[in-house]
């Protein structure tokens, strides 16, 4: 199901990453795999606040910080990833991924995907697009692959 969200203000984040927790337990329902996610848009978009606020609706208590500097940051049932530091595909190789990819209850959030995945062949279930507007709103985009 894709969906398209307008205009959408942080205030609101929270109701949609509700949403889309939906479609992740449908995902887990069908599949016995890990559920990999890419966030697609541009820095300040909104793709970590999201992330932040889908992890308390799936129940992780820690502070889900941006990975742009450590490249990847485990929460428990949420691995989060950000190739917007990487240079060559081939460095996303060192994301070590291939075990957790088997995990089923594991979602691989995956930040600037296009830097990286073709190297490491990793497809997405999910394509969720951030579109900066202005300071307090965005579009999103929600497309199931």
């Amino acid at each position: 199901m894709n969906k398209d969200y307008i205009q959408v203000k942080e205030s609101e984040l929270e109701n949609i990453a509700k949403d889309f927790s939906i479609q992740l337990t449908a995902f887990f329902e069908n599949n016995k795999r890990a559920c990999i996610v890419f966030l697609k848009g541009d820095l300040g978009s909104g793709k970590t606040t999201f992330t932040k606020k889908l992890g308390k609706i799936l129940g992780i208590n820690e502070t889900i910080i941006s990975p742009t500097f450590i490249l990847r940051k485990d929460y428990g049932k949420i691995i989060h990833v950000d190739g917007y530091r990487f240079e060559k595909e081939e460095e996303g190789k060192s994301l070590a991924l291939d075990k957790e990819l088997n995990d089923s209850g594991k979602v691989v959030l995956i930040e600037w995907p296009e830097r990286f995945v073709e190297a490491i062949n990793l497809k997405p279930d999910f394509i969720l697009e951030f579109i900066y507007l202005n300071d307090e709103e965005r579009n999103i985009s929600i497309k199931t692959i």
